[in-house]
């Protein structure tokens, strides 16, 4: 039986099933080809679960913005809203596939909130 949400370890498990998707997926593996090196990998996804855990438990854990890199991936590489779309159903799919539960909606409306956000500051709409 799947449980909620409720740790750093959790988060951890969700951006890393997420990023072995985003690794794979034909669309969007452009965008991630910074983080093929696993040393890379690994720090991102320390940075991800700092976001996370500050956008879900309010840890304080993250500080930077979240938005500057993702201008520049736009600059270089234009992301579009079936990138962003993409992107979503992904994450949906690494939480849905590990947990269910109150953490766990949250989590995935705040992803469709974030991605929303970013499509309208990238004009990806």
């Amino acid at each position: 039986m799947k449980k909620d949400i409720a740790s750093r370890k959790d988060l951890h498990l969700i951006v890393s099933e997420f990023y072995k998707d985003l690794l794979k997926n034909e669309q969007l593996h452009h965008f991630f080809k910074d983080f093929i090196d696993e040393k890379k990998l690994q720090e991102h996804l320390d940075v991800l679960v700092d976001f996370w855990d500050n956008t879900l438990f309010y840890s304080g854990s993250y500080s930077k913005n979240a938005i500057k890199p993702h201008i520049k991936i736009h600059s270089d590489n234009t992301i579009s809203a079936k990138d962003f779309d993409t992107w979503l159903h992904l994450f949906q799919k690494a939480v849905d596939e590990n947990f269910t539960g109150e953490n766990a909606i949250t989590i995935k409306n705040r992803a469709l909130s974030i991605a929303t956000v970013m499509k309208i500051k990238l004009n990806a709409i």
